[in-house]
């Protein structure tokens, strides 16, 4: 047999990544990288290219929720590698598989301090699911095929692979790994059996999805168990588009301004079903709902261990991923009781909380406008910011990938995330929401929005100040506000400077006119909508 020729290790690298099906790559060009880059040009992989390592690490998490496989971002080392940590924490928090590689000083200088040297291992060691270094370049491809699978198997999450340059540079015949395909978990049947005996005698349960391995298969089969079975369906936190938000089964969605009713009704459910994520602080209001009850069960259906338990302790755990889960569910006969009305009740409730009030405020006018009136596939991007209260309260996700909302909270992400949207998806229309201090945490991608020409439209919240931060202070020390006011930049001048169209309005009807031309162009646009400062959450909500 004749051996494969002899590759750099940047080639190994980029050969191993697209025998595993990688189709994209983000990042920030590194020095330390340089024989990666150049491979990529005689590859079939494309390149996206941002402009501060952040918002290269949040384009990788975005991809990698859209496209199903692993995302990839590639950083220089040190600032570097810094700069993309906030995607390493996002990939765990939002359980996303995420693939970050890293450049590094050479092997030969290891342990001397060198020119931006870390040490990853111990740097990303409690946030990663695994940290390697490409230290033999004939073992390049299978590091790449492990790493992949580590990412994507049981919970999803980030992998750090860190490559010292002279590895990089170094040459070898070695043949390239065939694609690992992830790890998968099925129920056991005595536990499908405990959990039908459970479900037979339930009179006001509740399936809640959360975070962990989903598609639009998933979220079929998710809606097709709760007709089956009666049960009405909420999604965890910046879950919403793992079910169709039009079903008659989806009452809402738990996370940090849950409506009071819809936590009323979780206090009464006599079962509690988790299927992915676990019980944070997010999906229990800070730990004081859901509470250990001797009257209620609680189910779990989960692949990873350390999210059982946490906070609730569940009666039953079904170790096994969503879509195993739901496909055995819904091959069976159902036994399920009559709970038409309990359905009904709770389906009622999320109508008449996500429909505006008579006397409204600006931001409900817009966000119910938006939602009558874009396509059902239209993705929907924002970053952290009390102006994502209205995004999540009004606007409907139909069907998967069609929300890109990061669970760990962080600023910044909505514009990158788009733009990595626009990319990946570019025959689906997407609309990145930022406030005006999310906007500025990743402003500089203005510039990657302005030449890959998307057809992005982002939607500035401008209210002056860091919403959630001023929100709380207010609560907690009336009177003392410090820190929270915003100063600029003008957005719309900012965006023409990248020749990116833009307006700025301040009415529901300039909106209207607004969103519509930008519908109507090619490429990006931006469109500021200044609101009231005083105005931290939608009116009677």
């Amino acid at each position: 047999m004749t051996p494969p020729p002899k590759r750099s290790g940047g080639q190994l690298v980029v050969g191993a990544l697209q025998a595993q099906g990688i189709r994209r790559i983000s990042c920030v060009p590194g020095e330390s990288f340089l024989p990666i880059l150049d491979a990529l040009i005689d590859s079939e992989i494309a390149l996206d290219v941002a402009r501060h390592e952040a918002g290269a690490g949040n384009m990788a998490v975005a991809n990698a929720r859209l496209s199903g496989h692993a995302g990839v971002v590639m950083v220089s080392r040190g600032p570097g590698a810094m700069h993309a940590a906030i995607a390493v924490h996002t990939a765990e928090q939002d359980a996303i598989p995420l693939v970050v590689l890293i450049g590094q000083v050479a092997l030969r200088d290891r342990g001397r301090g060198g020119f931006q040297e870390m040490n990853y291992a111990q740097v990303f060691g409690s946030v990663a699911k695994w940290v390697a270094s490409l230290d033999i370049v004939e073992r390049i491809p299978e590091t790449i095929a492990r790493a992949i699978r580590v990412a994507e198997s049981g919970r999803p999450g980030p992998v750090v692979i860190e490559m010292p340059e002279d590895v990089l540079d170094a040459a070898a015949s070695a043949p390239d790994v065939t694609r690992r395909i992830p790890m998968r978990a099925a129920p056991a049947a005595e536990d499908i059996d405990a959990f039908h005996e459970i479900l037979a005698t339930a009179e006001q349960p509740v399936l809640i999805l959360g975070r962990g391995i989903w598609s639009q298969a998933t979220a079929d089969a998710a809606a097709q168990f709760a007709q089956k079975n009666q049960i009405p369906v909420v999604a965890g936190f910046r879950c919403q588009d793992f079910i169709d938000n039009d079903s008659p089964f989806y009452v809402g969605h738990v996370g940090l301004s849950t409506d009071i009713r819809l936590i009323g009704r979780l206090e009464e459910a006599d079962v509690v079903v988790s299927v992915g994520g676990h019980f944070g602080d997010a999906e229990t209001k800070g730990y004081e709902i859901l509470r250990p009850r001797g009257d209620r069960t609680v189910v779990h259906v989960s692949v990873e261990e350390l999210d059982v338990d946490r906070y609730l302790p569940a009666n039953l755990v079904i170790q096994a991923t969503p879509l195993e889960f739901f496909q055995i569910m819904n091959a069976g006969d159902s036994t399920a009781p009559e709970r038409h009305s309990w359905v009904e009740l709770l389906r009622n409730e999320e109508l008449e909380r996500s429909s505006a009030p008579a006397d409204t405020d600006r931001l409900t006018q817009i966000m119910t406008w938006l939602r009558d009136s874009i396509s059902p596939d239209t993705i929907i991007a924002n970053g952290a910011g009390n102006y994502a209260i209205w995004v999540h309260q009004y606007l409907r996700y139909r069907r998967f990938g069609t929300q890109l909302a990061p669970a760990s909270g962080a600023m910044g992400f909505g514009l990158p995330a788009g733009i990595a949207a626009g990319l990946e998806r570019p025959e689906q229309p997407v609309i990145a929401f930022a406030g005006d201090g999310c906007l500025t945490m990743s402003l500089s991608e203005l510039a990657t929005l302005a030449e890959t020409r998307v057809n992005v439209t982002v939607v500035v919240i401008n209210n002056g100040i860091y919403g959630t931060i001023h929100m709380h202070q207010r609560a907690r020390f009336p009177g003392r506000a410090i820190g929270t006011s915003i100063e600029g930049p003008d957005f719309v001048a900012l965006a023409n400077s990248f020749g990116i169209h833009a307006n700025r309005v301040t009415s529901l009807e300039a909106f209207q006119d607004a969103f519509s031309a930008a519908r109507e162009m090619s490429g990006p646009a931006l469109i500021e909508v200044v609101t009231d400062p005083t105005e931290l959450k939608p009116r009677g909500k």
